[in-house]
């Protein structure tokens, strides 16, 4: 995950894409109404796919800050775990 993106397709085209990887995605909070923007940073609000608890085959779109705050309120934007040990990057 990088710590910048764009958005630029509206929520049809988004759903469309993970139709075609057989993946159907529900609107748990509400279909978000989609602005485009060229410039999404790790702090903003941006809409995520989440997995649904316990269901294959299916992801939750929503709407969140799309980092969190770490113990030293930076924010994490990469959280990777093996083995018993973790790693985070942060901005």
């Amino acid at each position: 995950m990088c710590n910048d993106y764009r958005l630029t397709v509206d929520v049809a085209s988004i759903v469309e894409d993970f139709a075609d990887l057989k993946i159907k995605i529900r609107f748990g909070e509400g279909a978000p109404n989609l602005e485009a923007r060229e410039d999404i940073k790790i702090t903003d609000v941006a809409p995520i796919i989440r997995t649904v608890e316990g269901v294959r085959g299916e992801g939750d779109m929503i709407q969140r800050r799309w980092s969190w705050h770490g113990p030293n309120k930076r924010p994490v934007y990469n959280f990777v775990r093996r083995a018993g040990s973790s790693r985070r990057t942060r901005a």
